[in-house]
């Protein structure tokens, strides 16, 4: 019995011994708060900047199709936004067809290439002056307007802390589509100088 007893005690005291202490315990927990605090805004950052790269090279892809479409079928393709005309608001979808009439609307009985999707909210694309309501090329690929931009924002803000937060996409009057490059104060500049604002104005 005795033993029995002797047996139960060392138990008890091994699992005591095996746990872990209040100060071990706080210990753990200041380095794991440490670590979160570290980990969590470059994952925010990492996500921010996949968001704009995937918009981005999927509104760039969008372009060269357009711009090689019209080459191969000798005849103007559109890309028009989805928002309010004029709006120069791309931000809720678009939609690339054949434009045969060239007047830069959808109208009937012209055939529909491709729509693409609105951008998930922070997320918007602004085009400038040139492409109010949308972007055509002719059948020889140039655009039917002079050059231009769209900038892709996440939020408001070109920058927030120092880290980018848009990415344009630059067409040229010859129909060329470039990603706009970052300047030093990580702001996508155009072939008009930086980009001015979220809604590229």
């Amino acid at each position: 019995m005795k033993a029995a007893n002797h047996l139960c005690l060392s138990s008890a005291a091994q699992l005591r011994a095996s746990g872990f202490s209040l100060i071990e315990l706080l210990v753990v927990l200041a380095i794991a708060a440490v670590l979160l605090g570290i980990g969590v805004p470059n994952m925010q950052q990492y996500i921010v900047s996949s968001r704009l790269s995937g918009a981005s090279n999927d509104f760039f892809s969008a372009l060269n199709v357009a711009r090689s479409e019209a080459v191969r079928r000798g005849v103007q393709v559109t890309l028009a936004t989805n928002g309010s005309a004029g709006s120069r608001d791309f931000t809720s979808g678009w939609t690339m067809f054949v434009d045969t009439n060239a007047d830069g609307a959808l109208t009937a009985g012209e055939e529909v290439l491709r729509v693409g999707a609105a951008l998930d909210a922070p997320m918007t694309i602004f085009g400038s002056a040139n492409f109010g309501s949308f972007i055509a090329f002719d059948a020889t690929g140039r655009l039917t307007t002079g050059g231009g931009s769209f900038v892709i924002c996440h939020g408001t803000s070109l920058v927030v802390d120092g880290i980018a937060r848009a990415r344009a996409v630059v067409i040229n009057s010859a129909g060329r589509v470039r990603a706009g490059v970052m300047n030093s104060a990580n702001v996508p500049v155009t072939d008009t100088g930086a980009v001015p604002s979220c809604n590229n104005t």
